[in-house]
Parts: structure tokens; sequence; C-alpha cells
């Protein structure tokens, strides 16, 4: 590779502006035979499930026409997102792969709305056309992963005849809205949203995908620090342009508050995350010891300090959901920390208007192993 192109080394990586600039790999000398044992080259098909952030709601900001500023960007999500061109995990696999299909297309106007028990039922509330196989549903609490699952993600791998023999790749975050909404159940511990609760809705969604979709390695992203976006949203003009009076975030109710109250439920917001990571860690172990050749879990933590972020890495639409922008950082550093030891995943998701990308090299694996 010509020195005038290349833009940073790590050790043995490189690290570009575009993947355009990278070698190609070599062919593999034989397939592999199980999930943990794969590059991104060898995935066909890319899957995701979660929430809004995953269904990229709003992530283009403020519209000419405003009904549209409320649209879900599924085709530029950064765990989801197929449009041409656009900064995503699924598009930064298939440039290894041109052959991968799964990535969502285009925006849905209205969001697909599933929060808790407010939730449609059965396979209904979903656009195939444009979601293709991103089951993730704004407003979506970990209590509805599992309906994602059977009832719209794993009939439609059925339907389109996906072999059970190809490999997947499938983006798993959630716990956002849990922590927004049932943050008291941090010191009540019991019922919905509760750390119990939580690890048993990931765990049976877990196991309805290694039942329904073999051959599948998932990428099970860990809660990041939402209590953040208070402080990076307060008294900030740029959150007030839809909306012309001060910003007050009603999307999440235990972050809104002021003075006592809101530190108090901020800090419930916090030991509740830590609650969740602990439970994902948990989780993600076991499947890391089984090292299973037909289904593997990935441990990506979300150290994603937004406390040191600029106010437009939010759509100024709500300033709380991802901006296009943080949809591309996120993509570009999960990408980069797939082949990566444990140390290389815990690294901070650092903000920068520079976006590298890793050039796949020959010995680079998926890392299923990263917690043991």
């Amino acid at each position: 590779m010509p020195d005038e192109i290349l833009a940073k080394r790590a050790g043995t990586a490189v690290f570009v502006s575009s993947l355009s600039q990278c070698p190609a790999v070599s062919a593999r000398s034989s397939p592999p035979t199980s999930v943990n044992d794969l590059r991104p080259d060898d995935i066909s098909y890319t899957m995701a499930i979660g929430d809004s952030i995953s269904a990229g709601a709003f992530s283009r900001g403020i519209q000419s026409n405003l009904l549209l500023s409320f649209s879900e960007w599924r085709g530029q999500s950064y765990a989801g997102g197929g449009d041409s061109g656009a900064i995503t995990v699924p598009n930064l696999i298939k440039h290894y792969n041109p052959a991968v299909t799964g990535g969502s297309t285009g925006s849905n106007a209205v969001v697909e709305l599933c929060f808790g028990p407010l939730c449609p039922i059965g396979p209904v509330g979903w656009n195939s056309a444009v979601d293709q196989l991103n089951a993730a549903q704004s407003g979506a609490l970990a209590s509805n992963l599992y309906h994602e699952a059977v009832d719209y993600l794993i009939p439609q791998v059925k339907k389109r005849n996906i072999p059970t023999t190809a490999y997947k790749y499938l983006s798993l975050q959630i716990g956002s809205n849990d922590i927004c909404s049932l943050c008291a159940q941090a010191s009540i511990n019991i019922g919905p949203g509760s750390a119990d609760d939580f690890e048993y809705n990931i765990r049976r969604t877990l196991e309805a995908i290694r039942i329904g979709i073999p051959n599948t390695i998932v990428n099970l992203f860990g809660v990041f620090r939402v209590s953040d976006v208070y402080q990076l949203t307060l008294n900030q003009p740029y959150c007030s342009q839809l909306i012309p009076l001060p910003h007050w975030n009603i999307e999440c109710s235990c972050m809104l508050a002021s003075g006592a109250l809101g530190n108090a439920t901020r800090s419930a917001m916090d030991q509740l995350q830590d609650m969740y990571n602990e439970r994902l860690i948990k989780i993600a172990k076991e499947y890391q010891t089984a090292q299973n050749p037909k289904f593997a879990v990935m441990w990506q933590p979300a150290n994603v300090p937004l406390s040191s972020y600029p106010v437009e890495s939010l759509s100024n639409v709500d300033c709380f959901h991802p901006s296009l922008k943080t949809h591309q950082l996120i993509s570009s550093h999960i990408w980069n920390k797939l082949p990566g030891s444990a140390t290389d995943r815990a690294g901070a998701f650092t903000w920068t208007n520079d976006l590298l990308f890793r050039c796949m090299q020959d010995d680079d694996r998926l890392k299923t192993n990263t917690l043991l």
C-alpha cells in the first residue's frame, strides 16, 4: 500500500479514511466451520434488533418538511443501515463481501413504535420493504426484544429462504429506554426493568435466535451512560430549534428533572446501567465459554463518553437521539474493534470529525473470546 494513503498505523493494523484505500485480502484456503473463526468477508447477512437508535430515528435532524423530521432513517442506522454510500456496520462488512444483504434501505416516515405493553401484537408493526432484517423498533424495552426476534426477524429469515449454513451478523443494542423510564428499579430490583428481568429478556431473546437462526454471531453492545445527555443539552439553543422553548427532554423521564430530584434519578439511571452491563457481561461470558460453533456472542463495552461530545452529536429534533454524525462515528468504532482484543474493545468511542477505518488483514477474526 503506498505510504501517501496511509492515515494511521497501530502495531500491524492500518487505519485509513476509506476502506477503498485498503488492499484486498487473500481468499481463505478453506471455508470456516465455526462462527468463532469468521472474518467480515465470511458474513453473508446482516441483522439487527434493538430500539430507536438501531432504527435510526430522527438521525437526520430537522427537515424542511417538518413531518419528515420524525422519520426513522433506517438505511443510515449504524447497526442495520444498508443505504448506498452510508457509513454503517453492514456496509463496512459489505465492502469485503459485496454479496451481503439484510441492511435496511430508505426510511419510515412514521416510527415503528413499540414501548413495553404499548406494542403491536404478532407480526405487525414493521415495514419489511424498508426494514429488511433490521427488526429494531422505536421505544423498545428489553421486554420487547423477544417479540422483535420471534415475530419478525426469525420469520423474515425463513421467508427469504436464507440458508442455515450461511453466516450472519446480528447487532443487539437495548437498555436506554429501560433506564430512562424504569430507573427506580435500581433500588427496588424487582419486577419489570429490574436487573433480573433485564437478564431474563436478553437470555430468552438470544436463545430464540440461537435456535431459530443458526450460524449467527451476535455483537452485544453494552448500555451507555444516557444520563450524560442532561448536561450535554442543558440551556443549549441547538435543542430549541424545533420548539422555541428551553429544552426539556420528555423522552427520558428519569433524566429530565433539575435540582436534587434530578440528581437522584440520574444517579439511579447510572446504577441501573451498571447493573444491566454486569448482566450482559455475565451472559456474553457464558456464550463465549461454550464456544458453540453455530452461535457466538461478542461483547462490546459501550464506552461512549457523551459528556465530551459536542451537542451536535445529538439530533436537533429532540436532543436525545444520535445524529447522523454519531451513527457514522459509532459505525467506525465498532468496525475497528471487531477484530480487537478485550483492551481494544474497551477503548473509548472518542469523538472525531476525521473517521478512520481499519483495513482487514488475512489473519483478522471477529473475536468471540474477549471475556475469557
